[in-house]
This record gives C-alpha cells, sequence and structure tokens, in this order.
C-alpha cells in the first residue's frame, strides 16, 4: 500500500466494473481495501463525513451514472470539502474529447483513463504519486 494513502474509492454503476477495478487496485498494490460504490451520493457522504486536515483520498470516478453523474460529484465534492487531500481520476467509456476538457476544470483531477483500467496503469500512478 502506498504511504500517505489512506483511501481509495472506486465509484462506478456497473457492478462487474467495480468488481474488476477493485482486483486490479488490490493486485497492482495501490490499496489492499478500496472502498466501492455504484451510487456517487454514498461515496460523497462518506467524504464529507471524514474531511480533516491529514486525509487523503484517490477517487476512480465514472462520469455516467444514474442519480448522482461524474460531474455533479465533482461540483458537490469541491464546494463541500475543505481540509483533507483529494485526489480524483475519471474513468469512462466516454471518448467524448469535450468529456476530456472538462476534467481539466476541476483541479482534483489529475487524470483521465478509458474503461476499464489496466493494472500497468494503476502501476504507473503509484510510481508518479510517489515521486
Amino acid at each position: 500500500m502506498m504511504k500517505n494513502l489512506q483511501k481509495v474509492l472506486i465509484i462506478d454503476d456497473d457492478t462487474g466494473i467495480l468488481f474488476l477495478h477493485e482486483i486490479i487496485v488490490r493486485e497492482a498494490g495501490l490499496h489492499p481495501k478500496p472502498h466501492t460504490f455504484s451510487n456517487a451520493e454514498e461515496a460523497l457522504e462518506l467524504l464529507k463525513s471524514e474531511d480533516e486536515t491529514g486525509k487523503s483520498a484517490l477517487i476512480f470516478l465514472d462520469i455516467n451514472m444514474p442519480i448522482m453523474d461524474g460531474w455533479e460529484f465533482l461540483e458537490e465534492l469541491s464546494s463541500t470539502i475543505r481540509e483533507s487531500d483529494i485526489k480524483v481520476i475519471m474513468v469512462t467509456s466516454s471518448l467524448d474529447k469535450r468529456d476530456r476538457e472538462r476534467s481539466k476544470r476541476f483541479k482534483m483531477v489529475i487524470d483521465f483513463w478509458e474503461k476499464p483500467m489496466d493494472e500497468a496503469q494503476v502501476k504507473s500512478l503509484i510510481k508518479k504519486l510517489e515521486n
């Protein structure tokens, strides 16, 4: 597990993708027990309840979801989280260049990946975050 990374959240409405991404996160050595959410609102409530200085989280976030989509999640997260260090990677099936550009408006978004993510991407991410 990476030092200084307390939580990893995977948010996607597709249960198959959630399962696959959870295995990849564990096997790549990023985090032994990532939290998975098929509902972005539930993930947001967890993050709000634990918003403290020194807390860190990495979120793998889908864009197109019912109830609360990835953009709504980012808007709410940006306006409510004040203390925690949160980084987000958009993981989506969207090939729309406008989505990639839109993600750059959120300073917490550090990357934009196409689904499904793979172990090599996560290992590369670990190296990037450690430096």
